[in-house]
């Protein structure tokens, strides 16, 4: 698929390079135009932030006491879980670590629960790692009470508390502390006399679920240091790397889905804060991330969840430019997100209004079409114009086909007496490709798209119509709007464009099916415009 979508945009940007060109091999003389030519309010309750985690013992949270700390007698797993609306997760004495993470309002394409934790991952998230390599050790054994925290308006947060203390006098305490309707936990490490220094590790792949997707959307590491956000690609890791600097925060990401680690900012100077990321490359699909822990107390923020930009957003961090709006071939490019942002938010608030996405693409590109009429007037005009200078046009090539420079200077001046613009006819594809391209975006990598249904057979916007229906009707749109719109190019070239309809109908068979949606309506209203204005034309020439 994403073969096709480049060759889908090359096609696209060679048809408009080439008009000029086109033009000029009919005699025409291509001449600059005239110098006269709110987000939804359905928020989640702001997060929380790091610095909340001082809270303690004066909170009145529910949460297990420990008793004072002992050594380990026997290695036997213990679990606690912690259950709200949202999430369902199980912690793990063994390692002190999560063991699962499940979000119970998101599911898979059959229905299932997603589970951000994937099997079979060398490192569980919240380990402890030993930052010399070559010391294995096993996995300390914590002691944690068992037992379930349900989380709901009634009782909306819970602590967890798990402690350990080595053979050698070192001492381990965490606490996570939940809210029944957010993703994030409030996460305190506490570590004091260990013999070398250790790393939080937040896990191996915790938060990627598909690796496999052909475009769009980042799949791997991403931090922020320094007030720089970095993409660490698997393919770029050779084996680790070592991001140092202020870290706002470090994340493992897919497309729609994201675990992030935010540290606490240091309230006063004398406090070091969190100053290095370390990434691994733990397999050709497999990457942890880690942060290094200073002796004493260190304050976290822990989000698992979809990436969904309220939520991402409310951290003031920057967290929510994980979602990749900036998308085009083969980069995030600023000018693409400077105009698919807005549009998100457009097409938000149209949801709002008729709580279906269909509906809301619909609507948005009529407002689209709105805004573009005037530019979209003066190219039909421009057209017709030109469709009705060929004769004359073709008089003068044949008259002075042995001058050039003479045929082209009478060409200029034709189309100068009669206001007529031939670049004019490609002005409309140019507005329309960055809104594609960034309606492509939205479409493809906003968790909000994800699974949204329209009716009847579309059952998913996100992805491809499953019947093909909405891309044939599309083509048959382009047919009858090429139909419709005034050629001013010879029988033979006009033929060669009609093949264009085709060839676009084949690249947008696997376009996600509100995107085809989008093109279709686009297609339907500018062939009413196309009527339209040459009704106006043919009442009252002047228009022209």
């Amino acid at each position: 698929m994403q073969g096709r979508l480049v060759v889908f945009f090359i096609l696209s940007f060679a048809i408009i390079a080439a008009y000029p060109f086109i033009l000029e091999k009919m005699g025409v003389q291509v001449m600059a135009p005239p110098a006269d030519s709110t987000p939804s309010t359905n928020r989640p309750a702001a997060p929380l932030t790091p610095a909340d985690t001082q809270i303690d013992e004066q909170a009145g949270l529910e949460r297990h006491s420990l008793p004072p700390l002992k050594l380990p007698a026997a290695v036997s797993e213990r679990e606690y879980i912690v259950e709200s609306d949202l999430y369902r997760v199980v912690l793990s004495n063994i390692g002190g670590t999560i063991k699962t993470w499940e979000l119970k309002k998101v599911t898979d394409n059959e229905g299932k629960r997603i589970h951000l934790i994937p099997k079979g991952g060398q490192t569980a998230p919240l380990s402890l790692v030993h930052t010399d390599s070559k010391i294995k050790r096993e996995a300390p054994v914590y002691q944690m009470a068992s037992g379930t925290l349900r989380l709901n308006e009634e009782r909306p947060e819970g602590a967890v508390e798990m402690a350990y203390i080595g053979p050698h006098g070192e001492t381990v305490r965490k606490r996570l502390r939940f809210r029944h309707d957010q993703y994030a936990a409030h996460l305190t490490v506490y570590v004091q006399g260990n013999d070398a220094p250790y790393n939080l590790s937040l896990g191996s792949n915790f938060g990627i679920l598909e690796w496999n997707y052909a475009f769009g959307g980042q799949v791997g590491a991403i931090s922020r240091v320094n007030d720089e956000i970095i993409n660490d690609y698997v393919s770029d890791i050779e084996q680790t790397e070592v991001r140092e600097g202020q870290v706002t925060w470090v994340a493992l990401q897919d497309k729609y889905f994201i675990s992030a680690l935010i540290p606490a900012l240091a309230s006063t100077p004398s406090e070091k804060g969190i100053k290095k990321i370390h990434l691994y490359k733990e397999g050709d699909r497999a990457v942890r991330a880690d942060v290094s822990l200073p002796q004493g107390s260190s304050s976290f923020t822990l989000y698992a969840g979809p990436k969904e930009y309220d939520r991402l957003s409310a951290f003031k961090n920057y967290l929510e430019e994980t979602i990749d709006f900036g998308w085009f071939l083969w980069d995030s490019w600023l000018p693409v997100r400077l105009i698919a942002k807005p549009l998100f938010y457009v097409l938000r608030f149209l949801h709002g209004l008729t709580n279906n996405y269909g509906w809301a693409i619909i609507l948005l590109t009529v407002l689209i079409k709105i805004v573009f009429y005037p530019a979209t007037r003066a190219s039909m005009v421009s057209m017709k114009a030109l469709a009705a200078l060929q004769p004359k046009v073709a008089e003068i090539r044949e008259r002075l086909a042995h001058n050039k420079e003479k045929m082209n200077a009478e060409l200029m001046n034709l189309y100068k007496a009669s206001s007529a613009n031939p670049l004019g006819g490609c002005l409309p594809m140019l507005l329309q490709m960055p809104v594609f391209i960034a309606l492509f975006n939205i479409l493809y990598t906003t968790v909000d798209l994800r699974q949204a249904p329209f009716i009847l057979w579309i059952y998913d916007l996100s992805s491809k119509d499953p019947y093909y229906v909405l891309p044939v009707i599309m083509g048959i749109s382009m047919i009858l709007q090429q139909w419709m719109t005034p050629s001013t190019m010879d029988p033979t070239q006009a033929k060669i464009m009609l093949v264009l309809p085709v060839v676009y109908t084949f690249f947008f068979i696997s376009f996600p099916s509100g995107l085809v949606l989008y093109w279709l309506v686009n297609n339907i209203l500018g062939i009413a415009q196309q009527y339209w204005i040459n009704r106006q034309i043919a009442v009252s020439p002047q228009v022209a």
